[in-house]
């Protein structure tokens, strides 16, 4: 029987933690939701539609920010349906058969191992949240000028726009996605990758070699859903993975790679030889 990785163990063992371990979640004076996509939720009714034991999972939810569903009943029960699909985020099985075949490219070779243990990831499949060992404002400050940089100086192939996994915060985008790499860009939509303001760590898409050199290395983990429907028609793509918050500027010129090879990766067009007159 294959082992879990410590990392996906963490993670589920966080369901049973008390509310207070984790971010407190405000509300204002008529119990209403204050931190939240749904201002002024009615928490009473939310609470008479969920066990007690739900109601907490619930709120720890909440805490963690806005993501890609609305903090409702609804919104509730679809994470949870979800979360039955996680699977073990340091298991690349699915992607061994892809690697070295069209669409795959390798641009990350050998990268630095990462310095110390993997962070804790949030136990939800949204928002997919690192926990602890986040960067300081300066250095995070810092990582959005990398970004705005590498965009600048590839603005003839990408370009900004509102994610179409998060739908708040912005993301690397395509500028064609028609002209650029076919294995990818169905499940992506053209979005290569953004960052999460509230905690510095963020989501690509990299070719499976790549994914496997960060992983190798400790630089993040697949999404529990990678490779999976998580909505009607629509599926993650294989190799949708976390990269942790770069702690440091050493671990800012990591990023500053992979957010190159993610470009990279993307916008990959097929070579196709010409006709001979």
């Amino acid at each position: 029987m294959k082992l879990l990785s410590p990392t996906f163990l963490i993670s589920l063992t966080l369901f049973a933690l008390p509310y207070s371990t984790l971010q407190a979640q405000k509300t204002n004076s008529k119990g209403k939701l204050a931190n939240t996509e749904q201002k002024g939720v009615d928490l009473s009714y939310i609470q008479s539609q969920l066990t007690e034991e739900e109601y907490k999972e619930f709120q720890n939810w909440v805490a963690l920010g806005v993501g890609g569903l609305p903090h409702t009943v609804e919104g509730f029960r679809t994470l949870q349906n979800l979360n039955k699909k996680l699977r073990d985020p340091l298991d690349i099985s699915h992607l061994t058969s892809k690697m070295g075949k069209s669409g795959d490219v390798q641009t990350l070779k050998n990268l630095p191992k990462r310095n110390g243990k993997r962070p804790t990831i949030a136990p939800f499949a949204i928002p997919h949240r690192q926990m602890d060992q986040h960067n300081s404002d300066l250095i995070r400050q810092k990582q959005k000028t990398v970004f705005e940089q590498i965009v600048g100086q590839n603005k003839g192939v990408v370009h900004f726009q509102k994610s179409y996994f998060e739908k708040h915060n912005e993301a690397v985008f395509l500028n064609d996605s028609t002209k650029s790499n076919q294995s990818v860009v169905l499940t992506t939509h053209g979005e290569v990758g953004h960052m999460h303001p509230s905690d510095g760590s963020m989501h690509f898409s990299l070719s499976p070699s790549d994914t496997k050199e960060v992983l190798a290395q400790g630089w993040g983990e697949l999404h529990g859903l990678a490779g999976q429907v998580y909505k009607e028609n629509a599926a993650l793509p294989a190799t949708y993975l976390m990269v942790y918050s770069p702690r440091t500027e050493g671990e800012l010129a990591v990023v500053k790679q992979i957010l190159q090879a993610a470009i990279h990766y993307s916008s990959l067009q097929e070579k196709r030889p010409t006709n001979a007159k």
